[in-house]
């Protein structure tokens, strides 16, 4: 951990440049300066050079303050950088990095050789398991910033994100340690706010684009104001005789962020059950809107306090009002500084490592006379060291140095070949941890039968069709059934930008007149309730809008339904081939389905290029035991199948004496069919509903390439 006896905390928010100066006196921190210099203009102001704004505050800040020469330490947004975290299976403490370089590759949505990436570890004493916190920067976004800050000679010896500077400052202010109750730290910046998670030593934080700007944008808009002065308003929304009008337009908002705050609170119980959160601390400005607070803690049921002081640094004479003025916002160069200085529990640095080599050269220029000198000194030796150096190549010491050197070589062979070793043992950890990942998403596909089951509950079927009573079931007219059967259910799996995502398809069949009405309001209706939504015990979220199409067939005079073709869908299946001469058909198990209002076998697909059922199949996707043996798609075109339907055995198309038997299982053990719920002119309908889920996050990914495993 870097510890240098004094440092300056440096961070450029949108709304200002904050800074803090920290002395360490043993294990102590003494604050000796600080500076708040607001920017002329807020840097989320449309069409606003950020980068000349940010030149001229630090221009302010370096002409006011004594930096040069000083550690600096800077930090970058959480809405610019990474930060992800996963749960290590138990390993041995020097396996640690190299897991961990695998977890950063597969979680970091960028080359891993385009980005600065640290990352810190949390143990605790119940788990073996290890909590691994991985956060990372684009080297092109981060050497933009450093080149900033080194225009107006300021040298950053650690880089780190806001939120673990936030999260090092309160530890360190509160004591909070391994013992410490749960706390959340909500910093509700100008751009975007960070939700930090300080639980027995351990740090969780989530990023989301609510901020400020949000509050200034919503009045901007309900009052037609151009930016600048909707911010104004929002400043004075304490004491403005529109008070109430700036609240109700900010309403909005209110309702946004406490969204988020909700699920990220949700999400984090849900990756360490049992937790229990009681008490938000507040920072940011945005605090300071009159009723948020209250606003927060109804509606969370927990207690949100505005953190107004601090208590282990403070500031004597007459700055010390305006320090304490700013306090809620100075949370971030606090832990800057103490990182600096050796004083915070989370040491992430993402400086560039040249950059660093570069400053520490630097550092070493006034030893370089000295080194001139000894080397001067030793040029004087060199008439006599060639002498001196043939006259000990052949001495007995020379021998013993190439014996030496010989032993030396070896042993590095050796331990060449040892570490070959560890990098094989690595790898088959990583090969078994695959393996038990695969368990990872076993409860996902139950949990999406249980909800595609209760969509089709939404229908609210008669109790006749609940039933195993035919006559019951057709005495109800076929148009005014309330019954939805299920014909197949698949899914499509992908993986953009590391989320990992199932797109559903649902194939359904039912004669209720209501046609796109009735499908909408009962299966889609209750998907479309269900987006967005955190539901405890569920391992997924519905992420998309879902769409249906509907399509009619008539039955016919004979009492077949031949059911239209559905649009192509990523998940339909491919048109069954004509089987092998001398074969029959494959049957398809994956549409079998009840019959239509309560019918009891289940239906098979044919071979056919439309679907045909006939009456006592399963509705749109069954066929009887009559065609099973006389259908042209038994049969074949060339003689194939020469017997009836109760012929139990079938004979390939040649009729050579070596021709082997085939058994029909359908002639020798026939099934009954189901009675027929449709009679001529009755209309029927096909839907197909699609909509797409995203699995929560896992605590890691498979190792050399693997794919993921699926379902």
């Amino acid at each position: 951990m870097a510890s240098f006896k004094a440092a300056w905390g440096i961070e450029v928010g949108a709304y200002a440049i904050k800074a803090i100066r920290l002395e360490r006196v043993g294990d102590e921190a003494k604050l000796t300066d600080f500076a708040v210099i607001p920017h002329k203009k807020v840097l989320t102001t449309p069409d606003l050079d950020q980068d000349e704004m940010i030149r001229l505050g630090l221009g302010q800040f370096v002409s006011q303050k004594k930096v040069e020469g000083e550690h600096c330490v800077i930090s970058v947004p959480g809405n610019t950088a990474f930060a992800r975290f996963a749960k290590l299976p138990p390993v041995e403490p020097r396996k640690v990095p190299d897991i961990v370089k695998f977890e950063a590759v597969q979680q970091i949505p960028f080359p891993i050789e385009e980005v600065e990436w640290d990352y810190e570890t949390f143990e605790a004493s119940d788990s073996p398991e290890i909590e691994v916190g991985i956060f990372a920067i684009t080297k092109e976004r981060l050497n933009q910033r450093l080149a900033l800050y080194a225009e107006l000679g300021i040298n950053a010896d650690i880089v780190t994100i806001s939120p673990l500077a936030v999260f090092n400052a309160l530890s360190f202010d509160l004591d909070l340690g391994p013992q410490s109750k749960p706390i959340v730290f909500l910093d509700i910046g100008t751009s975007s706010t960070d939700l930090i998670v300080a639980d027995e030593g351990r740090c969780w934080i989530r990023t989301f684009p609510v901020g400020g700007t949000s509050f200034t944008d919503a009045i901007a808009e309900s009052f037609k104001l151009n930016y600048g002065k909707a911010d104004a308003l929002k400043q004075e929304s304490a004491t403005s005789k529109y008070a109430k009008q700036i609240m109700q337009a900010m309403r909005p908002v209110f309702t946004d962020l406490l969204t988020d705050v909700q699920k990220s609170l949700n999400y984090y119980q849900q990756l360490h059950r049992g937790v229990h959160v009681e008490q938000i601390i507040g920072l940011g400005s945005t605090f300071k809107i009159p009723g948020l607070r209250k606003f927060l803690g109804q509606q969370l049921n927990l207690e949100v306090v505005r953190h107004d002081e601090f208590r282990k640094i403070r500031i004597e004479g007459r700055e010390a009002a305006d320090f304490a003025a700013n306090t809620v916002n100075m949370a971030t160069a606090y832990g800057l500084a103490l990182q600096s200085i050796g004083l915070a529990p989370i040491d992430v640095n993402l400086a560039p490592v040249k950059a660093l080599r570069d400053q520490m050269w630097a550092a070493k220029t006034k030893w370089f006379a000295g080194a001139a000198a000894v080397a001067v000194a030793a040029a004087g030796l060199m008439f006599v060291s060639p002498i001196m150096s043939d006259a000990a190549l052949e001495s007995a010491e020379a021998k013993q140095t190439d014996q030496l050197i010989a032993s030396v070589l070896a042993q590095g062979k050796k331990f060449q070949s040892e570490y070959r070793q560890l990098e094989t043992d690595a790898n088959l950890g990583f090969r078994a941890e695959n393996l038990r990942r695969l368990t990872d998403d076993r409860r996902v596909w139950p949990a999406l039968v249980d909800d595609v089951a209760s969509s089709l509950a939404a229908a609210r079927p008669q109790l006749e069709l609940l039933g195993e009573s035919a006559e019951l079931i057709q005495n109800i007219p076929s148009g005014e059934r309330r019954n939805i059967t299920l014909e197949n259910l698949a899914g499509a799996y992908s993986f953009p930008n590391g989320a990992r995502r199932i797109k559903v398809t649902m194939d359904v069949t039912f004669t209720n007149a209501g046609r796109q009405d009735f499908l909408n309001d009962t299966v889609v209706a209750y998907f479309r309730e269900l987006r967005g939504k955190d539901r405890p015990d569920v391992p997924y979220k519905v992420i998309s809008e879902p769409v249906f199409e509907v399509r009619s067939a008539i039955v016919g005079d004979d009492g077949t339904i031949k059911m239209p073709e559905m649009p192509s869908t990523p998940t339909q299946r491919d048109e069954p081939q004509r089987p092998p001469e001398g074969e029959a058909p494959p049957e398809d198990g994956g549409g079998g389905g009840r019959g239509l209002g309560g019918g009891n076998k289940p239906g098979k697909r044919t071979t056919g290029e439309n679907v045909i059922a006939r009456p006592g199949a399963g509705l749109g996707f069954g066929n009887s035991d009559e065609e099973a043996g006389s259908s042209n798609a038994t049969r074949g075109e060339d003689g194939v199948g020469g017997g009836g339907a109760n012929d139990g055995i079938r004979r390939g198309g040649s009729t050579g004496a070596n021709e082997p038997l085939k058994f029909d299982v359908d002639g020798l053990a026939p099934v009954p069919s189901s009675p027929s719920l449709v009679k001529k002119g009755d209309t029927v309908f096909r839907g197909v509903v699609t909509f797409e889920i995203e699995l929560a996050p896992v605590s890691g990914a498979p190792a050399d390439g693997q794919e993921q495993p699926q379902q």
